[in-house]
């Protein structure tokens, strides 16, 4: 089974951890590019963002599932930013089950009820949790 992780850039230093975590319980694991273009003029990065979204969006549709790694990002438990948003909204279009590190963050964000609707799972870093609901 494949899970592709989903994270803001801040904690993409993270992610290695739970993919390893993840490919011992059998999971084949799909990473986000994890190039820095921060130092690109905003018109080349904002380019370069929508070959990175639609990669992103390319390894959810082989996916049985995305987790998301939200951690504390601007004093916000839980952060979901708008890739994040983005990457949550395609898997729910294609039935593909959402499990989230922290609970969906209660204060910070204008968007609550559309990540609430999204349904996702919340597991922490229990990784028999994800595999319980998938088999």
């Amino acid at each position: 089974m494949k899970i592709t992780l989903c994270s803001s850039a801040k904690f993409f230093d993270r992610l290695e951890s739970i993919k390893v975590e993840l490919e011992k319980l059998g999971f084949e694991v799909l990473m986000p590019s994890m190039m820095d273009y921060h130092d690109l003029e905003e018109s080349s990065l904002a380019k370069i963002q929508c070959d990175l979204i639609k990669d992103h969006f390319d390894k959810i549709d082989q996916s049985d599932a995305i987790f998301v790694a939200n951690y504390e990002k601007n004093n916000i438990s839980g952060y979901i930013g708008g890739n994040v948003l983005l990457e949550m909204g395609k898997a729910f279009h294609k039935d593909i089950p959402i499990f989230l590190m922290n609970d969906i963050p209660k204060e910070g964000i204008n968007y609550k009820e559309e990540l609430v609707a999204l349904q996702p799972i919340i597991v922490g870093e229990d990784w028999e949790k994800i595999r319980e609901k998938l088999l």
